[in-house]
């Protein structure tokens, strides 16, 4: 194969990809000049936004210097989450348009989450945008409600945006100053009938029944609260509670702590979690639940059998 044929062969296959990308999808990549934002934020002065699914709406509200959630329920807002929407919502610009062809606005749009997002700032909207589906990496397809066509827009993760509910909310629990805890009771009401009580000695080396703790494994325990956390949340409103599964109180001489775990019927298995001075209820699954219902043994290995 000569030369010339080869040039033209290639030529060739560059025309096909051409054909198949512009004219057989129907679409054509617009060459329009855009302008660069749909709104200029400033992530500082930005004070509310709004989500709104075809299944909920979320609202954001800053308060002071706190973000809480104001809709569907009153919390406060896990600032991580938040502060991603608010690197978004200052920083995309739009890069081209995507389609005019409203019969092929679908392809684009995200009929799962289907999320309009709205931002104020100081007090007034600033604007609002149908969010897509992603493109690739932090590129997304948006919609202004007001024009009939599809932007890609960079610098937008739509995933910021379409958490759940649980994933916006602040999961701490409490934080407990762990080095000042000397005494621990673990019980339980379930099968295992755990009753044992873990305390420091004069030398500050953590004993159950007169046997020694290694230092790690009790740290290794304990550094969960210093930060404790919830994996979700219990919103029903209990008025009175049956016996608990699992107790574990921390005391100190600035420590009062209990935590109770409630085994509900559910799949997969799940706990309630109340800790003393917190109104919330908190959810654990099995994995989680189990790093805090503790056996003896887990502490002090069992002597091997003779």
């Amino acid at each position: 194969m000569n030369k010339s044929i080869k040039i033209l062969l290639g030529i060739f296959a560059i025309l096909i990809a051409v054909y198949f990308l512009f004219f057989r999808s129907g679409e054509k990549v617009s060459t329009e000049k855009i302008d660069a934002k749909l709104f200029v934020a400033d992530s500082s002065k930005i004070d509310k936004i709004e989500i709104v699914k075809t299944t909920e709406t979320l609202v954001f509200e800053k308060s002071g210097n706190q973000w809480k959630i104001t809709k569907p329920i009153q919390y406060a807002a896990d600032t991580t989450a938040v502060n991603a929407m608010l690197k978004d919502l200052k920083n995309f610009m739009l890069e081209s348009v995507a389609s005019e062809n409203p019969a092929k606005f679908s392809g684009y749009l995200d009929s799962v989450n289907n999320a309009t997002i709205a931002t104020y700032q100081e007090g007034k909207l600033l604007g609002t945008f149908i969010l897509g589906k992603s493109q690739a990496n932090d590129n997304s397809y948006i919609k202004n409600p007001n024009e009939n066509r599809i932007l890609l827009a960079s610098k937008l993760t739509a995933a910021n945006f379409t958490k759940t509910l649980k994933d916006y909310r602040d999961k701490f629990i409490v934080s407990m100053n762990t080095m000042g805890v000397n005494k621990i009771v673990f019980k339980s009401t379930d099968s295992n009938n755990v009753d044992f009580t873990a305390q420091k000695d004069s030398v500050n080396i953590w004993r159950i029944d007169g046997d020694s703790v290694s230092s790690s494994v009790m740290e290794g325990f304990l550094n969960m609260f210093n930060k404790f956390n919830t994996e979700d949340f219990k919103d029903t409103v209990m008025t009175t509670f049956p016996a608990p599964t699992y107790t574990v109180s921390f005391t100190g001489p600035a420590v009062q702590t209990v935590v109770n775990l409630y085994k509900e019927n559910s799949e997969p298995p799940s706990f309630i979690c109340q800790v003393s001075g917190v109104n919330q209820l908190f959810k654990f699954y099995a994995s989680m639940a189990s790093q805090i219902m503790k056996k003896k043994t887990d502490f002090v290995p069992a002597p091997p059998k003779k």
